[in-house]
């Protein structure tokens, strides 16, 4: 009974150090743990990337729609247009078509001057046109589109008053509002005393 008594006791013994080995195994297991997880949790910096901004767009692509600038002689086409006659005064249009691949403007009075095929004859300018209502005497900026017209207004009286000569006018030297240069419009003319008077130019080519 002794043996087996001590046996016993023996058994409970070695039972009693396996479980203080597997605690003592577990404690170690959860301070490890404790610590890898702290020192995971310090160490893990997740860092907030800096945002970027768009590109400043370069113009590439975009286009700037080019001034309009004074109608230039070189791109002014000059002819005669519709008239009309009443009481010895003859008025009619002068048509200033744009010949050039943009569109110009004018803005004003042209000046005029009476020619032949001799030269230029004597010539009196009048700024305005008396008894046209229909014609403005106010300059206005007229644009010009490639291809479009635009017009003034011409007239003068042919019936001679004492001894006044009126000469032919064969050819009408035009000289553009805003220094345009000059354009020529043939013409037939029989201006007593070469006076004449002119509108400013105004937008399309109808008659007077």
């Amino acid at each position: 009974m002794d043996r087996e008594a001590a046996g016993g006791q023996d058994g409970w013994h070695d039972a009693c150090m396996v479980l203080r080995r597997q605690s003592a195994t577990r404690a170690l297991c959860l301070i490890t743990g404790l610590v890898v997880l702290g020192c995971g949790s310090s160490g893990d910096h997740t860092s907030t990337p800096t945002p970027t901004s768009a590109p400043t767009p370069t113009g590439v692509g975009s286009s700037t729609p080019a001034a309009v600038t004074a109608c230039q002689a070189s791109a002014i086409a000059a002819s005669q247009g519709q008239s009309d006659s009443a009481a010895g005064r003859i008025v009619y249009a002068i048509v200033l078509t744009n010949t050039g691949p943009q569109s110009c403007t004018m803005d004003g009075y042209p000046t005029v001057t009476l020619a032949d095929t001799g030269g230029t004859l004597p010539t009196t300018q009048t700024n305005g046109n008396d008894g046209v209502a229909s014609v403005s005497t106010t300059p206005a900026v007229v644009a010009i589109a490639a291809g479009d017209a635009a017009s003034f207004v011409l007239q003068y009286v042919d019936v001679a008053t004492g001894t006044q000569s009126c000469p032919t006018a064969t050819q009408l030297q035009i000289v553009l509002p805003g220094g345009g240069g000059m354009v020529l419009a043939t013409v037939n003319d029989t201006p007593c005393g070469g006076e004449l008077d002119v509108s400013p130019v105004r937008a399309g080519i109808a008659p007077p």
